[in-house]
């Protein structure tokens, strides 16, 4: 499984930050079309899943957490849930928990009988399958958005590859597979770059992800001043 954020916004606008108290800022969810059975085991063993989830989301409570990322399993099959979280790597462990412990609430209304979701917010991202999805690359499902504003130049998009090629390789040097870059392209304007992996993923996987990612830039966002790449 891969869960890629790319995200790049120009001209002076920074990263967006968030109180810890603040609500998440909800980006997106995919609920496919396959459903569990009401009062089911699956169904125990998603909620009992959510709420691991949501408890694993607090400082110390793992290992795994200093990484902004938990994954865990509730159940055997057939009826066995794989889930995870993944937190931005620039927010602190109190706005991760809150982003946590919203989605896992969020997620009975927005897919309240769907065997796998997921949801995603500025802050954090959350998902759970029937079948096992962690360690695996998976570039099955894209997400692009893009800033409707125009970039000031041509000059700007080669700019902005460079930019996050160098946050790429940064990310692929930390434990956390997470890295930002900050750049001035002008006197006046500052190109923010973000790029980040789910640090399960082995850093082969990771990088070749990332590059993908990347790469169509000037498809999804050519002449745009910011944009996003995500692979599900």
């Amino acid at each position: 499984m891969n869960v890629i954020l790319v995200f790049v916004t120009a001209l002076s606008v920074q990263i967006s930050l968030t109180k810890a108290d603040d609500k998440p800022t909800y980006i997106y969810h995919n609920c496919p079309s396959t459903n569990f059975t009401p009062n089911s085991a699956y169904q125990s063993n998603l909620n009992l899943l959510l709420s691991n989830l949501r408890s694993n989301a607090t400082p110390g409570s793992s290992d795994k957490f200093s990484k902004g990322f938990y994954n865990t399993t509730t159940g055997h099959e057939p009826n066995k849930v794989y889930g995870l979280f993944l937190c931005r790597g620039d927010f602190g462990a109190e706005t991760c928990q809150n982003c946590v412990s919203v989605a896992t609430s969020d997620t009975a209304q927005l897919c309240p009988s769907g065997k796998e979701n997921t949801i995603g917010y500025e802050e954090c991202l959350l998902r759970y399958l029937n079948i096992s999805f962690f360690s695996v690359l998976d570039i099955s499902v894209r997400l692009s958005q893009w800033n409707v504003e125009n970039s000031p130049s041509r000059s700007f998009d080669q700019f902005v590859w460079n930019s996050m090629n160098e946050a790429v390789n940064q990310a692929l040097s930390t434990t956390k597979m997470f890295a930002t870059v900050k750049k001035n392209y002008t006197a006046s304007q500052t190109l923010y770059s973000l790029v980040q992996c789910t640090p399960d993923l082995s850093r082969d996987d990771c990088s070749s992800c990332l590059r993908l990612a990347i790469s169509p830039l000037n498809g999804c966002c050519s002449i745009k001043i910011g944009g996003r790449v995500m692979y599900l």
